[in-house]
Formats: C-alpha cells, sequence, structure tokens
C-alpha cells in the first residue's frame, strides 16, 4: 500500500454486513465511495476515463491522464494489486480534474486503474484488500463508454450553442458579452467567468462575495494571458501552476480554463472553479468551452459591427441636425424639438419659445471680414450655452436668427429672459461684445406653440425697436 504523508481524519465504521459481496453501489456506500472513475491505459503514459459511479459515470470518456504532463499521474501505483491512499482538511485535486477530501487508487493491471473517492467526508476505515474488490468489481461492470453517453455529451454541446444563439439579435455588444459569458459559466458549471473582448467594457460573471474591480480582474487576465502565449490553458490545480496575481486578488481559485477568442474577434475567456466546489475541466468541458467560444465570438463580432453601425448613423444623424459653425442645433433640429414639445403641450405641460436676433453681423463682416462674423456668431451662441438649462433646445434657425425651447414653470422661463436679455445689453456687437434682442412667447395646457413662436418673434422686433430708440435717445428708457 501506498499512503500520502497526511494522516486520514476520522472516518466512519463500516456498515455492518460483508463488504467483501454484494454489489458495486452497495458495496461502495459501505466503503464511502462517492465517486469512483476507472482508467484504462491507451497508449504509453496516457490513460483514458470509461467510467464508473457518480462523477466517474458523468465524466465517462471526458478525462485523458498524461503520465508525462499530470504530476499526479504518480498516485496510480506502479504494481499490480497496488493501492495509493490520499487524505486532506480540504477537497484536493487527486487525479485529473477530479477533487476529493479522500481517495484511494487502485492499480487492479497493467493497463487499469481505479480512482475512488469522497469529495467531502473520509472514507471508511476499511484495509487494502476491501478497495481493490471493489475496483475489481467496477472493472468487471465498466467495458467502454456507451454510445448514449457520447450522444449525451453532443447534446450539451448543441444545448449550450442553442442557448448562445438565443440572444436578440439587435443587442448591443455589452448585452452580448454579458450573454456569452453567462452561458459559458454555466455550461461549465464553474463560479466564476470572466471575458474581455477588444476595448469593450469586461463581461463578468461571479457570485456576490467576488468583490473585484475592472482593474484587478485585468491584472488577473495579463497574468493569464501571458501564461496562455496565444493558446488555450488548463490549469486543472492552481496549486502547482502558482500565479502570484491569482493567488493574491481570488485566493479561493482552485482551477481555471482559459481560451482565446478566435481572430478577428480577439480578447480572453476566463473560466474559475474555486473552493466552493473545487474540481478540474474534463475533456468535455474544455470542448464545450471552444464551441461556446467559437459561435460566441462571431455573435460578438456581429454585435460589434451593429455597434459601429448605429454609432455612425447616430454622428450622421447629429450631424444632420447640427449647425457646423455654432455646434447649436439646426432648423431640422429646431422643427423636430416643436413638434415633440406640442406634444408635451398637449398633455398638459407648459413650454416657453425665446427667439433671438444678432445685432450687427452684417457691420462686423463689412469691417472685419466674414471670419470675424463667424466669430461672433461662435460667441453669441456660446452665451445661449451659457444661460440654457439642461433641458433647453438651442439652435441656429439660419443667418443671425437664434431660438430656444425652455419647458417648465413660466416664471422660471421669464427669470431665463431677463438674464438673456441682460447678457446680450451691449449698445452694439463688436469683436469684444455680442449685443442681440431677445422676445419670448409661452405656450400652456391646450396652447400652441406655432403661437408662441410668433408672440416671441413680435416681442423680439419690439425689443429690436426698442433697443434702437435707445441708442438714438439714451434717456428713452425701456419698458
Amino acid at each position: 500500500m501506498v499512503q500520502s504523508a497526511t494522516d486520514p481524519p476520522a472516518a466512519p465504521p463500516l456498515l455492518a454486513g460483508d463488504p467483501s459481496g454484494g454489489s458495486v453501489t452497495d458495496l461502495a456506500a459501505q466503503l464511502g465511495v462517492i465517486d469512483a472513475l476507472l482508467f484504462r491505459r491507451v497508449g504509453p503514459g496516457t490513460w483514458a476515463h470509461l467510467g464508473g459511479l457518480g462523477r466517474g459515470r458523468g465524466w465517462a470518456g471526458l478525462i485523458d491522464v498524461d503520465e508525462n504532463a499530470d504530476p499526479l499521474a504518480e498516485h496510480i501505483p506502479e504494481r499490480i494489486g497496488g493501492v495509493h491512499r490520499t487524505y486532506a482538511a480540504e477537497p484536493s485535486r487527486i487525479l485529473g480534474p477530479y477533487y476529493a477530501v479522500a481517495a484511494v487508487v487502485v492499480r487492479i493491471s497493467n493497463d487499469v486503474a481505479v480512482l475512488m473517492g469522497n469529495p467531502a467526508r473520509p472514507l471508511a476505515d476499511a484495509d487494502d484488500a476491501q478497495f481493490r474488490h471493489l475496483a475489481e468489481l467496477m472493472d468487471d461492470t465498466v467495458d467502454e463508454v456507451l454510445p448514449s453517453k457520447r450522444l449525451a455529451d453532443e447534446l450539451e454541446v448543441l444545448h449550450a450553442v442553442r442557448a448562445l444563439m438565443q440572444t436578440p439579435t439587435d443587442s448591443g455588444l455589452g448585452r452580448t458579452l454579458q450573454h456569452l459569458v453567462r452561458i459559458a459559466t454555466r455550461a461549465l458549471t464553474c463560479e466564476i467567468g470572466v471575458l474581455r473582448y477588444r476595448s469593450a467594457p469586461l463581461a463578468v460573471a461571479a457570485p456576490p462575495d467576488v468583490a473585484l474591480d475592472d482593474a484587478a480582474w485585468h491584472r488577473i487576465l495579463d497574468e493569464v494571458t501571458e501564461r496562455m502565449d496565444g493558446e488555450p490553458w488548463c490549469a486543472q490545480d492552481l496549486s502547482s501552476a502558482p500565479l502570484p496575481t491569482v493567488a493574491d486578488l481570488l485566493p479561493q481559485a482552485r482551477s481555471l480554463l482559459a481560451l482565446p477568442l478566435p481572430s478577428p474577434s480577439g480578447g480572453t475567456l476566463l473560466t474559475i472553479h474555486t473552493d466552493r466546489g473545487p474540481r478540474g475541466f474534463t475533456n468535455q468541458c474544455q470542448r464545450l468551452a471552444r464551441h461556446v467560444v467559437g459561435t460566441g465570438s462571431v455573435l460578438a463580432s456581429a454585435a460589434a459591427m451593429r455597434d459601429d453601425l448605429h454609432a455612425a448613423a447616430q454622428r450622421a444623424s447629429q450631424a444632420a441636425r447640427t449647425d457646423p459653425l455654432t455646434g447649436l442645433g439646426n432648423r431640422l433640429a429646431w422643427d423636430e424639438a416643436m413638434a415633440s414639445a406640442q406634444e408635451q403641450v398637449d398633455r398638459g405641460a407648459t413650454v416657453t419659445v425665446l427667439t433671438l436676433d444678432l445685432d450687427g453681423l452684417k457691420q462686423i463682416n463689412d469691417e472685419y471680414g466674414h471670419d470675424a462674423g463667424d466669430d461672433l456668431l461662435r460667441r453669441c451662441a456660446d452665451t445661449i450655452r451659457e444661460h440654457g438649462g439642461p433641458d433647453d433646445v438651442a439652435v441656429r434657425l439660419g443667418g443671425d436668427e437664434f431660438a430656444m425651447l425652455l419647458p417648465g414653470d413660466s416664471a422660471l422661463a421669464g427669470r431665463r429672459y431677463a438674464d438673456l436679455a441682460a447678457a446680450f445689453a451691449s449698445p452694439r456687437s463688436s469683436r469684444d461684445t455680442v449685443a442681440a434682442s431677445v422676445g419670448l412667447g409661452t405656450a400652456g395646457p391646450g396652447g400652441r406653440l406655432a403661437d408662441a413662436a410668433r408672440d416671441a418673434d413680435v416681442k423680439m422686433y419690439r425689443h429690436k425697436r426698442q433697443r434702437r430708440r435707445q441708442q438714438a435717445d439714451p434717456d428713452d428708457e425701456m419698458p
């Protein structure tokens, strides 16, 4: 018998009866065995898992052990009939992706070995012969992976791909990435999934107690990506593949699987098992992850393209509604805003129209040139912006005409009008000052904004005449 150095914790007593007889499941129950995995050597140094009990049944055909790549292959005894026992205070990796508190590995023949373990409790206090007998029964009952099991594995892949394809076709990139990482985490039954894609925000699926910010996740991904070197990478036991950043920021991580997204997508999918459910990644898990990444990268690329097209359309739409000289809205933006504001008025809102006519634009153009006139228009627009509110609509209607929509209380709009009129109260526009005439009209519930706009124009022209009279006679007070 070969035994690890760690002393076993207290083991439950054997159940009544002779453990050397009975069915495989009965004997496994008496020995405290929850999982049994039968391995058959299929080549020099290579062992394939065929079936068993518990996870040994569910993982049938999904695990390969390479004696040259997995240092824990030393748990397989060298001599036929040899028994290797392992005990730990918490679940630890035994072989391949399998984790357990207690395990026994029995070498049945030159080409067959059986791993028997319990993920949470010690095994029964039995001698080697009893575990050897159970292993021999397993060898008699497990021949090869059943076709039904292989079909179930294929259906698992199809189910994951189908779940990915259920992403709404109008989803943006962020929503698509979050859907992808959520499906990957669920399909691999792991606790944590993180997806980094180009410059998009990280998509993270993790339990609430994993409180890492984006900077921490990027540090972890940087370290893992460097280790990957552009290829998929699986660490079945992080204690044997130490990553300092992962150990520091995510000490509960026990195993990880990282895959690059294929070109032209780029990016990395990282999935992690923690000490909440310690285990590794079977061959099926890794194959499933590759399918998820392959399909997901196509969906991500399509979503990124949709976002780019949407952003381009938004920019074009914004440009079509923006006055290129001042950056305010243009006539199209004004007509649409008026229609929308009329709907608000019809629902009971109050909206004020403010019109503004810039004074002296022609004189500035004639005296200093059109560049100076353009600068005057921009300074006028800046003053309008400085006195505007977050919900206002401000536009240049054309030439020296500007307008604003001020939603809300008419008294507040009146104060805003007074402030704006004071800001444009210079006697005349110059290269340093901006003078303008201002008028306003208000549409309350049941009113018409078109009437309010006409009222604003009437008052604006009245204001212009009064300003001219005042310039001619400074003692003439404006009402």
